[in-house]
């Protein structure tokens, strides 16, 4: 399966991302992702998709998230990489940023487009809205652990904006109330 990007399939079964919690307590990748993502390689799905990376180790969905802010974890990303794609599939890395859906016991203040709560079961503290700089660096943030996926051979990214995460709390005018380039319009949203 040829997609419009260019990138062949070796056939149309795909594994969605799912939140594995297999990293270390470095927020790198272990031997048991790559065990893990060497089953699924073998079992012949032509797509596997990570469970989503964090772009910022301040800012986790769960602990056991990979983090990939530096190349420190190149060589255990290249063996993630290496297992994941053994039967020539291609293996995605989804990057994501869980802006407000950080819980309170990773931080006491997490970051979204506007200072909207999420109030469930009382999980999540109140956000504080991410100033333009701070905008600018998630958006750095992003296009680094993006690159850093490639160089430990990932073919290529899924940037998760779903579920309620920084990318669709940007989206929402429910979640983003700002009033300057980041807000208003669908088109500032996105």
């Amino acid at each position: 399966l040829t997609l419009p990007c260019g990138v062949t399939i070796p056939n149309r079964i795909a594994k969605a991302a799912m939140t594995e919690g297999l990293a270390d307590a470095r927020d790198r990748p272990t031997a048991e992702l790559a065990t893990l993502y060497r089953r699924w390689s073998e079992g012949g799905a032509g797509l596997l998709i990570s469970g989503n990376v964090m772009v910022d180790r301040r800012f986790l969905e769960r602990g056991g998230n990979v983090v990939l802010e530096d190349d420190g974890a190149l060589p255990a990303l290249r063996e993630w990489t290496a297992a994941g794609t053994v039967a020539g599939n291609q293996l995605w890395m989804q990057i994501n940023h869980p802006g407000r859906q950080c819980s309170r016991f990773v931080s006491s203040q997490p970051l979204s487009p506007s200072d909207v709560q999420l109030k469930l079961a009382g999980n999540f503290a109140r956000p504080r809205a991410l100033t333009v700089a701070e905008i600018h660096d998630v958006i750095a943030r992003f296009a680094r652990t993006a690159a850093l996926a490639r160089a430990g051979g990932f073919t290529g990214v899924q940037i998760h904006s779903a579920h309620g995460y920084l990318g669709s709390q940007f989206l929402s005018p429910v979640t983003n109330r700002r009033t300057d380039e980041w807000g208003g319009t669908l088109a500032n949203r996105a």
